[in-house]
């Protein structure tokens, strides 16, 4: 071993000239550590954003099919472009297009059981599938084909309203 105070190598041996000057400072050692942590820190950061859109979507669609089971159990319908009136499919396509119009949906994965939404009385049920697409990097890698598919759906009793059919 070495005089007490001086720097030694895994051998024993001081360390002299040139290598005790790494040895010795501490400058820049926390520049060091900041570098190692600085990638994972950013990818915690995009993750909260990336889970922050995926719950933003979530609860857009919630509330989109929720207000479009909430028009369909009054059996009214919409008017088209035209003033013509839609059907009540159509119509119920038509709340859950507008009420998640900040989102890119296919219509056609809108399902309505029954698919007139049924009469006064019955239940109906009205589900809306979404994909969706990761945008940051590292995350596309999260899921075999970078997207999440979900689901949401609500059923509700229709209430007693005309419809224009014969009892």
């Amino acid at each position: 071993m070495g005089t007490p105070g001086t720097l030694s190598n895994e051998k024993g041996r001081p360390v002299t000239g040139f290598l005790r000057r790494f040895f010795v400072t501490t400058k820049g050692q926390g520049l060091v550590e900041f570098a190692m942590v600085l990638p994972l820190l950013i990818f915690l950061f995009f993750g909260v954003v990336e889970f922050g859109r995926y719950y933003f979507a979530r609860l857009t669609m919630q509330h989109a099919v929720a207000e479009a089971a909430r028009f369909a159990v009054t059996g009214n319908v919409l008017p088209d472009t035209l003033g013509n009136p839609m059907s009540r499919a159509q119509s119920i396509v038509e709340v859950i297009t507008r009420n998640a119009r900040e989102l890119d949906m296919d219509v056609d994965r809108v399902t309505i059981d029954p698919a007139d939404a049924g009469g006064p009385g019955d239940v109906v049920q009205v589900s809306a599938s979404f994909t969706f697409h990761f945008i940051v990097p590292g995350y596309t890698k999260l899921t075999p084909d970078g997207k999440l598919d979900f689901q949401v759906s609500t059923a509700m009793k229709n209430e007693p309203f005309y419809s224009g059919r014969s009892p």
